[in-house]
């Protein structure tokens, strides 16, 4: 019997009106009353994910920022980040700002979860995305920006082309880095988005680790998700779930499909492989 659920949320958890659904919440129960930990496994980060566990109703463990933060739901508290060195700031930064395109640093939850950017760079459309406008944003020299504290994700923003020319570099440094898009954003040209992690960041890592302070290991986890964040997990898990909504090459290299987000397809996925597993 598996042992530990992690759930996506975005695509996953969340249907299309950004709700769980009962049938959902009703499948999490019965895995949890059947003594099956849940965890959610998400890019988010905590502040935008607090919604979710409220909507849930449970008290479970976090995996944010893709890997970079687990945080403790119950306790309030980290059990472990994965920060940027002012160093790998400085790379990015250096990168980024010589092809045209300028980052947001997202600190984490002790430092308010600010957004950080260069000073003089027209961000405006991109903070919108985080759903705050521009009330948590702090603008700084690039100069300065190094030295920010417990930054866990960088995120650059920019036509599919350019950004992916942009982070196949910052790939060849080493960094970890997922994509995104396109997404809705107000802007001429269809953009996407570059989270940019620290060495070693994924869900995968983050979800071993978690798995292991619970005396358990990947093998002991069924995955579900429907983005590039997730394939590391998926891949890793003892069974990776991809949605049906997930793109192509998510859906090919998951172990199963299940219906989509909008046909409660983490229901199907728990009853199939939680529930009653084969």
């Amino acid at each position: 019997m598996r042992r530990l659920l992690a759930l996506d949320i975005d695509g996953t958890l969340l249907d299309p009106s950004d709700i769980v659904t009962p049938v959902v919440r009703a499948a999490i129960g019965a895995a949890r009353a059947q003594g099956v930990a849940v965890a959610l496994a998400t890019g988010r980060r905590l502040r935008s994910t607090r919604r979710v566990v409220e909507e849930l109703g449970i008290q479970l463990p976090l995996v944010l920022s893709n890997g970079a933060l687990i945080w403790d739901s119950a306790a309030e508290a980290p059990l472990h980040e994965a920060t940027f060195t002012a160093e790998a700031i400085a790379t990015v930064l250096e990168a980024s700002l010589a092809v045209g395109l300028a980052p947001i640093l997202l600190q984490g939850p002790l430092h308010g979860e600010h957004l950080v950017v260069p000073a003089g760079e027209e961000l405006e459309h991109y903070a919108r995305a985080f759903g705050r406008g521009w009330r948590d944003v702090d603008s700084v020299p690039a100069t300065a920006l190094p030295e920010t504290a417990e930054v866990l994700t960088i995120d650059i923003f920019g036509p599919e082309r350019q950004l992916r020319a942009l982070t196949d570099r910052l790939a060849a440094r080493g960094l970890a880095i997922f994509h995104s898009g396109p997404l809705a954003l107000e802007t001429a040209t269809p953009h996407w988005a570059a989270n940019i992690h620290m060495p070693g960041v994924s869900k995968a890592a983050g979800v071993a680790r978690l798995a292991a302070d619970l005396g358990l290991t990947l093998a002991d986890v069924v995955a579900v998700g429907d983005g590039e964040n997730d394939l590391p997990l998926l891949e890793a898990a003892g069974i990776g779930v991809a949605m049906g909504n997930a793109a192509p090459d998510v859906r090919a290299r998951a172990d199963a499909v299940v219906r989509g987000h909008d046909a409660d397809g983490v229901a199907e996925a728990i009853e199939r492989f939680v529930l009653s597993p084969r």
